[in-house]
């Protein structure tokens, strides 16, 4: 495949290394000749000193070949016109990298679909977004976020009979944003019916919003989630979307940092987490600030080295987990070593959102391994011209072991009924047996363009791109 990658700065010469060594054909874009020159001395790319919203560079490369357009600069206003240029001009995948302030106020505009963007990539947010994927519930439920994090999975355990328990889930009132995806009983799983009922000892998989999920946990008397005690270093965006989440759920969030205007910032947009002022690094510090008694310790600064000796700090003074922020994947060998519990690279992140988009079809996202048993669970985008368009859901002939379980539009999660429409450009997460997948994928697909339509092929979360489907 053929890329384009306009700025060769960290994130954009990590993504250049990455293709390149998976055989794909890389030009990278940046004003800089230094920047282009060491490029070119360490990989195998065509490398151009320009401005990266240049028309005429764009013409010359030219665009209108390429797969994908990646438009990775430091600066989030050129990354949409360049892309939305680069879209207009016949590249066939384009996305742009945002930062915070704007991707954050995608809830009051879609840039993505004003500028006809393919994807929107938020490193703050993907990085939060993993962070939140390492904690575990103590009594281990499971809790995984997809759609960018517009969508929630908990699974839990009924463990007792309710008014809710041996109904058929046709007739339950769930919230309008919730759906029951899957049932495991006697050691097997199965897609969630609307004819199925749930009984004691049942252990079942919510998707939809995070605080619609919780409504629907009482119908079946399961307990709310624990609240527990969050100790971040750092007040910068990661932290930032990290606090706004937490303290969503009730848990006590207090962060460490020294930049007094990071802090004010913080509390001003999440004034129930609390923000004290001092250097991170300092074992004084940590112990005044709760390090000992703390759940979770995570180290969230922009500086790796602090990061990473903050967790050990903290592990020392008693944190039951420590979790870090490295950017440096290099480290990674190290930091096991160290005692700490995970790390979270924001390069991976993205390296991770643009594989999904080298896949020219409709399907970005495939995690086999979550629920078991033979059912995936996948994240979709609608593309034009594709049958599931054509008619409602119950006339367009989903495969039968599948379930939509919920549909992203405009940022906001709907749970699709019988006569909901999929249109162009929504994003839907479904259930789905992995034998009827590529059927599956074939009703998102465009059927004007062939390359869409490869059955085979799909993104797998822990491996890249898989051109033949999964071995049993």
């Amino acid at each position: 495949m053929k890329a384009l990658i306009l700025g060769g700065g960290t994130v954009g010469s990590t993504v250049a290394e990455s293709l390149c060594k998976a055989g794909h054909k890389v030009t990278v874009v940046d004003r800089s000749s230094d920047v282009i020159n060491q490029l070119r001395g360490s990989l195998d790319i065509r490398g151009i000193v320009d401005n990266a919203s240049s028309v005429e560079m764009l013409i010359g490369v030219p665009v209108g070949e390429q797969d994908v357009c990646l438009a990775l600069t430091s600066d989030s206003e050129v990354n949409l016109v360049a892309s939305s240029i680069a879209k207009g001009m016949g590249a066939k995948r384009v996305a742009a990298r945002v930062y915070a302030d704007l991707y954050r106020s995608q809830k009051a505009f879609n840039y993505r679909r004003h500028f006809h963007i393919d994807a929107l990539l938020g490193i703050e947010h993907l990085t939060a977004m993993e962070i939140l994927r390492q904690i575990r519930d103590p009594d281990s439920m499971i809790v995984e976020h997809f759609a960018q994090g517009n969508t929630e999975m908990q699974e839990i355990t009924i463990s007792q009979e309710t008014k809710s328990t041996g109904i058929p889930l046709e007739q339950l009132k769930l919230p309008g944003t919730v759906r029951i995806g899957s049932i495991k009983r006697d050691g097997a799983v199965s897609i969630a019916t609307a004819a199925d009922t749930i009984n004691p000892g049942d252990r079942v998989s919510l998707l939809g919003e995070a605080h619609a999920i919780e409504g629907v946990k009482k119908l079946f008397d399961v307990a709310p989630m624990k609240k527990r005690t969050f100790l971040i270093a750092g007040a910068g965006e990661v932290a930032l979307y990290l606090a706004e989440v937490l303290v969503r759920r009730k848990n006590t969030v207090n962060l460490i940092e020294r930049n007094m205007d990071h802090g004010h910032r913080l509390s001003a947009k999440v004034p129930t987490a609390t923000v004290l002022y001092g250097d991170a690094r300092r074992r004084s510090v940590l112990a005044e600030s709760g390090a000992a008694g703390c759940d979770y310790f995570i180290g969230a600064t922009n500086d790796d080295e602090t990061n990473i000796m903050c967790c050990i700090e903290a592990r020392s003074l008693g944190a039951k987990s420590v979790i870090a922020v490295v950017h440096n994947t290099d480290y990674g060998g190290l930091v096991e070593k160290l005692g700490i519990d995970a790390t979270v690279s924001p390069h991976e992140m993205v390296r991770r959102q643009v594989e999904g988009l080298l896949h020219p079809g409709p399907l970005t996202f495939v995690n086999p391994y979550l629920l078991g048993y033979g059912i995936e669970i996948v994240e979709l985008t609608v593309q034009e011209n594709s049958p599931v368009t054509e008619a409602a859901l119950k006339n367009c002939g989903l495969p039968r072991h599948s379930l939509l379980a919920s549909v992203v539009r405009d940022l906001t999660p709907q749970l699709p009924d019988a006569d909901f429409r999929l249109r162009p450009g929504d994003t839907a997460v479904a259930l789905v047996h992995k034998d009827d997948k590529a059927d599956l994928v074939e009703l998102f697909s465009d059927r004007k363009d062939p390359l869409s339509r490869q059955k085979g092929a799909s993104f797998n979360w822990f491996g890249g791109l898989n051109e033949k489907p999964d071995a049993d």
